[in-house]
């Protein structure tokens, strides 16, 4: 069975009712209790849970560098540890509070074959996780997401998706923006003497907006 896209997900989440409350974050996450605020980044890592990981920046405009964290399940096995993301806020020089989570957006680790892995930036305040997977011919998935004001919750507000053959240089992209609907599909040769795309084909399309979490990202296994 096909799995869905990032995208697919999104759209399917459009319905779902967005929750406002000023109450803390969720403090069950990868089966493991975590506290709603510690002191450091280690305190909310789970028991039989590691930091894979981690990026610090502003997130909430405050001036006070936040931290997000890539998640691994710390048994001895190499291959098909689970992932999880953890995005801390910072409570200036008091500790930090845990601002969101997810077990469901990434692929389990040594699941994405001989380029698996995960980048974490945080860039404008703005939350870039990309994940790698795949040899010669690899994808690679960029989610982005941004605090919301009013309801104190982490929104995806991106979506970037990239297939490729990394022999023959070409590939395609599709890329997202989740709160205007608008989609940019693209395909590109790779130039070597240039180091740099060249772009072949581009189209603009329009897809459904979302309003979807952090909690609830589904992303691409």
């Amino acid at each position: 069975m096909k799995l869905a896209t990032p995208i697919q997900c999104a759209a399917l989440l459009l319905g779902m009712l967005m929750y406002h409350g000023s109450q803390a974050q969720q403090s069950t996450v990868f089966g493991k209790k975590m506290p709603a605020t510690a002191q450091a980044l280690q305190d909310f890592v789970p028991s039989g849970w590691k930091v894979e990981n981690q990026v610090s920046g502003d997130l909430n405009a405050d001036g006070v560098a936040d931290i997000a964290a890539v998640l691994v399940e710390g048994k001895s096995t190499a291959d098909d540890r689970q992932r999880g993301l953890i995005v801390l806020s910072a409570n200036a020089g008091k500790g930090y509070s845990l601002l969101g989570s997810n077990s469901k957006l990434l692929q389990c680790q040594g699941c994405g074959g001989i380029k698996d892995g995960v980048n974490l930036t945080i860039k404008n305040g703005v939350l870039i996780v990309s994940q790698y997977s795949g040899s010669r011919e690899y994808s690679v998935y960029t989610w982005r997401f941004r605090l919301d004001a009013a309801s104190q919750r982490l929104q995806m507000i991106g979506i970037d998706e990239e297939e490729a053959d990394g022999m023959v240089g070409k590939g395609s992209t599709v890329s997202t923006n989740l709160l205007t609907g608008q989609q940019i599909s693209e395909s590109y040769q790779y130039d070597e003497k240039r180091d740099r795309k060249v772009i072949l084909s581009s189209k603009k399309g329009k897809v459904a907006r979302s309003m979807t979490l952090l909690e609830d990202a589904v992303g691409s296994q």
